[in-house]
């Protein structure tokens, strides 16, 4: 399955930033299904999905943040030792980088993952047996 998710890049560490984000689509009436977020120094980075997507990249637009929107592929995997591992060899051999990946989910012993790649079209179908 495809999903979107939004990238925001803010300066580091801002304290207060991650509030700001929350409030700003709490204000538009967006809610966050899941979130992920870094700081190294040198960039923060937010990664969220949320609905509805499109409101929620305004609500950012609109109060000044960087945010990107991208498709991401939703897998479902066992949630065991080697799982993943055996996700990412899929990609050895065409040649596929992975840009990013995180679990959003684990219940019953099941793993859901979000998948961004150079080619996530080939990706669809090389994860075509897991896809959530």
């Amino acid at each position: 399955m495809s999903v979107k998710q939004i990238t925001i890049v803010t300066p580091p560490d801002r304290p207060g930033t991650l509030a700001d984000v929350a409030e700003c689509l709490a204000e538009r009436g967006v809610n966050i299904l899941d979130i992920d977020a870094t700081d190294d120094h040198v960039h923060g980075v937010i990664v969220l999905r949320a609905e509805p997507y499109d409101e929620a990249l305004r609500a950012l637009a609109d109060r000044g943040y960087q945010a990107v929107g991208e498709e991401v592929l939703l897998i479902r995997i066992p949630d065991e030792p080697g799982a993943l591992a055996r996700i990412a060899a899929r990609f050895r051999e065409p040649g596929i980088n992975i840009n990013a990946m995180r679990f959003v989910r684990r219940d019953g012993g099941w793993a859901s993952v979000l998948i961004s790649t150079e080619d996530n079209e080939r990706a669809r179908e090389i994860l075509a047996d897991c896809l959530a």
